[in-house]
């Protein structure tokens, strides 16, 4: 339950019953970081005080000399935002799905997200396998930004995920990037990629060969 927007959005259609409703599940309820609870409780204290004494608007019940930091004003932690390890009633794809829905709703989404990937677990090549849908285009193109998912994965994924994405950060064979010359910008591979062999002292004789007879000098 999504407390803290309800309050921030809906404060004008709560009733004291409410409040206490949402205090209960601050107290018992999974998934609700300190801080998360902290400012939802002190939300909940000026929202009730106001209901008892309505001197002034609503509005500046939530807008005194302790204001309630948000997502507007400061940036939440990924550790706020994330439900403190895995309980045994949910999947890994629950975990993530509930952790993926959260992130997409923060001002600085795209680098939240790359963070979660590196920090999570969960989000492995196997479980990207099982669950691609469950990502959009620009997010498995980050996932190969962020993590080294293998050619068998490359394979499969390829004509989903951003090229470039490849040729920068994945690891793969001389064969490989034979195999997918036309797609890969040869540039990126062996001026900015990761594999060892993009260096001319490190290449087979055989992508020596094949380079020069692309016209490739570098």
């Amino acid at each position: 339950m999504e407390i803290l927007e309800i309050l921030q959005n809906s404060k004008d259609e709560l009733l004291l019953e409410d409040l206490d409703f949402f205090e209960t599940e601050l107290a018992t309820g999974e998934g609700y970081s300190e801080p998360y609870q902290n400012t939802c409780r002190s939300l909940i204290n000026q929202l009730r005080s106001w209901m008892k004494n309505p001197v002034g608007s609503l509005d500046d019940a939530a807008d005194t000399t302790d204001q309630v930091k948000t997502e507007d004003t400061i940036q939440l932690k990924m550790e706020d935002i994330t439900p403190k390890g895995v309980g045994p009633e949910l999947s890994p794809e629950q975990v993530i799905s509930k952790e993926l829905s959260k992130v997409r709703l923060l001002t600085d989404y795209k680098s939240r997200f790359k963070k979660l990937v590196k920090e999570s677990e969960l989000i492995t090549v196997e479980f990207v396998d099982k669950n691609y849908k469950m990502f959009s285009s620009w997010e498995l193109s980050a996932i190969v930004e962020v993590v080294q998912m293998g050619e068998v994965f490359l394979e499969k994924y390829f004509d989903a995920v951003d090229h470039d994405k490849i040729a920068r950060y994945q690891l793969f064979s001389e064969a490989f990037f034979m195999k997918h010359y036309g797609q890969l910008d040869e540039s990126i591979v062996l001026l900015q990629g990761k594999n060892d062999w993009r260096k001319k002292g490190n290449r087979s004789k055989q992508l020596d060969v094949f380079l020069r007879l692309k016209g490739v000098k570098f």
